[in-house]
This record gives structure tokens, sequence and C-alpha cells, in this order.
């Protein structure tokens, strides 16, 4: 078991990490502190806190995820999520258990809390910003709930965690009731099917879609402009959308691909021996001596070729790239996108070069000239597999 503190470099970030070296010495932890860089916006704590939940996700190594959420942050959440008029799923507030988060002193008032922590002689600190009431929930911590405290039976903290609870065992049977298959991932991208999400009911549509936004940034749901905009590309009324953080969602064939655009990693070009195999990036090439014999195996991902004397090249897919079809030449570039390759996938997609002629973008076409259509002496069977 060890801590981990994330650091915004906010003003109060510094005092921030030295409470929480403090309680990780006085716990006998060790600390890892992670330093991060709020995406811009017109809500710096909820790009925050982003950026947190995604930090702690990256460093817990599949781990479980403990906090400190207690039942003062859940109604502050449920009634910020009111002003900005959520669903069921915003309106559950903070779910006590939802992996890898798990929040154990959910159930415990902030006061409670702090008296414990006294008692224990724990070290703590409290962030001065939490008293900035220019901030929205800190305008609910201090003023909207104490006031209507004051006007109900009962304190609000408790009402409003009950009606929660509620909510979140409907919540949860709506997240069940998704038909499975809907959401994939190819290790890059979050997948959603589009012929199933279109057919499925509104609601189950958005849940869908909420279930993949979940697996992009760990535990949120999404907004509804994010839902909107996943949705638009769905319809095809857009072929692309910005989402928050940095992320796109984009229609791929029968799929929409929500991910974070990056610079892809294009392996060096090697040579595949024979037999052997390499691994470039996320593909693996095999390649055998063919015994003679009639062609049995029909697939995009598998062929034989009747190569030249001479070494075989695997490399990425080059611009300017075109592959014999017999009757001319094609662009190798339109042979991926015909195969519904992925824009984001096709400049790091391997082919397979002898003398400095193509012989096959992998799992996409065999050139004209490579093809095995006559009994030879010199054949190479290649499978590629992904990785």
């Amino acid at each position: 078991m060890s801590a981990v503190h994330v650091n915004h470099g906010w003003e109060a970030s510094t005092d921030l990490e030295r409470a929480a070296r403090a309680v990780a010495r006085h716990l006998g932890l060790s600390l890892e502190v992670v330093a991060v860089t709020p995406e811009p916006g017109p809500s710096p704590e909820g790009a925050a806190r982003v950026a947190r939940l995604e930090a702690l996700v990256a460093v817990s190594r599949a781990g479980l995820i403990v906090t400190g959420h207690h039942a003062d942050d859940a109604a502050e959440t449920v009634v910020g999520n009111l002003l900005r008029g959520a669903g069921a799923t915003g309106l559950s507030g903070i779910i006590q258990e939802r992996r890898p988060f798990v929040r154990p002193l959910l159930d415990l008032r902030r006061s409670d809390i702090r008296r414990l922590a006294e008692k224990l002689e724990l070290p703590f600190v409290d962030d001065p910003t939490n008293a900035d009431t220019s901030i929205r929930r800190n305008l609910i911590r201090h003023r909207i709930i104490p006031e209507l405290d004051k006007h109900i039976e009962g304190e609000l903290v408790e009402v409003v965690g009950r009606s929660a609870r509620h909510l979140a065992e409907e919540d949860a049977y709506l997240d069940d009731a998704v038909p499975p298959g809907m959401v994939s991932t190819d290790g890059e991208a979050i997948r959603l099917a589009v012929a199933p999400l279109v057919t499925v009911s509104a609601v189950l549509a958005k849940r869908s879609i909420r279930s993949a936004l979940r697996v992009v940034h760990p535990p949120y749901p999404g907004t509804s402009q994010e839902i909107d905009a996943v949705l638009a590309v769905t319809m095809g009324t857009a072929p692309r959308r910005d989402l928050g953080g940095g992320f796109i969602a984009e229609r791929e064939g029968p799929h929409v691909a929500i991910y974070r655009p990056a610079e892809p990693l294009i392996p060096d070009a090697r040579e595949l021996p024979v037999p052997g195999r390499v691994r470039f990036g996320e593909h693996l090439i095999r390649a055998t001596h063919a015994d003679s014999g009639r062609l049995t195996r029909i697939s995009h991902d598998w062929c034989r070729l009747a190569l030249p004397q001479g070494s075989i090249t695997i490399r990425a897919v080059a611009a300017g790239d075109r592959i014999d079809i017999g009757t001319g030449s094609k662009k190798a570039s339109d042979a991926l996108g015909e195969a519904g390759i992925p824009l984001r996938k096709r400049s790091a997609w391997p082919v397979i070069e002898s003398r400095g002629r193509i012989a096959w973008i992998a799992g996409v076409r065999v050139a004209a000239w490579a093809r095995v259509e006559s009994p030879l002496t010199n054949w190479v069977e290649l499978e590629r597999q992904a990785e």
C-alpha cells in the first residue's frame, strides 16, 4: 500500500504537498507525488479533477484507488449536478465503489472525520481555496446547504444522500441494460458500434456512450455536451467532434472512435527473416517457407507470396507509396482507406517490400506481381497478427 498526492501547480499546492508528506510519514506509507497541468477551459476545478483522476489511474498500476470522499462531498456533488441540469447519473452523486475507485469514508460527515483526525493526532491542513465562495462548489458548501438546512426536517446532507442512493440503484440497472458488445477498445481508442447504437432506444444509446466515456476518463461518464457530440458523429451529422480534455470522437467505418490524438510512434524499417517473426508496432509479422501444394487459406491477414531471391524488408507505409494491382497501381493510402484502416493508424502501418517494390500491405492487399498463381520453388507465407 502506498500514498499518492497530485500537485496541480496552484498557489496552495506547495502547502498541500507538504501536508500529504506529513500524513504519509505519520502512517508509515511511501508517497508518490505526481505533477499535472490541467487543461485550460471555463471550469478550472473540473479540468483539475479530470487531470487528477487520470494521474491516479496511471500510477495505480491496475490496483485499487482509495479516496477520502465523505458524505458532505457527496451531497455537494448532487446539489451542484442538480444546478447544472444533470440526469440520473449525475444525481446519483459519488458512488462508494466503482472499480478502481473505493471510498470507504463516504458515510461519514466531514466534521466526524476532522474530530477523528484530531483525536488520533493526524496532521492535516485546510485548502485555502475551499473558502473562496466565487467557486460554485464552495458557494454550495458554505451558503446554499447551510441555508437549506434551516428550512427542512432533518439535515440536508442525509436527505440528499438518501435520494442519491435510490437514484444510484436505478442508474446501475440502466447500466446493466446496455446490450453487450456496444463498447470495445483497440488499445488507442474506445470504440462504439454504430449499428446497435442507432437501433436501441435513446436512453440506452446515451447510456452506452456514457459507458465509453467512463473508460476514456474514469470515473466520469461525460457531460451532456460530450454525449451530444458523440451522437452527432454516430448519426453522421459530423465526421468528427472535439470533446473535453483533448479527446475527439471520429467516425471509423462501423464504429465511432473516442481517443486523444497523438503522434504515432513509427518503427524503423527492419529485415524480415524467413523463417522468422518481427514485431512492428502493434503488429506481429510471421514469415515461413511455404510448402508446395494448393492454396487453402484465404485471408487479408495471411498470404502466400512469390518473392524473388533477396532480402525482405518490413517498414511503415510512406507518402507516395503505390502497390501494383495488375492493371496499374493504387496509392497505398487509398488501399488502407478502402480496407477501413483508421486514419490514426495509417502512418505506422506495415508494408512488406522486396527489391524496392511493395509486395504486401499487411492485412490489406497483396501486390499483383507477388501473388502465387503457378507452382514455384520460392514461396513465402506471411501472417499478420495484431498485438
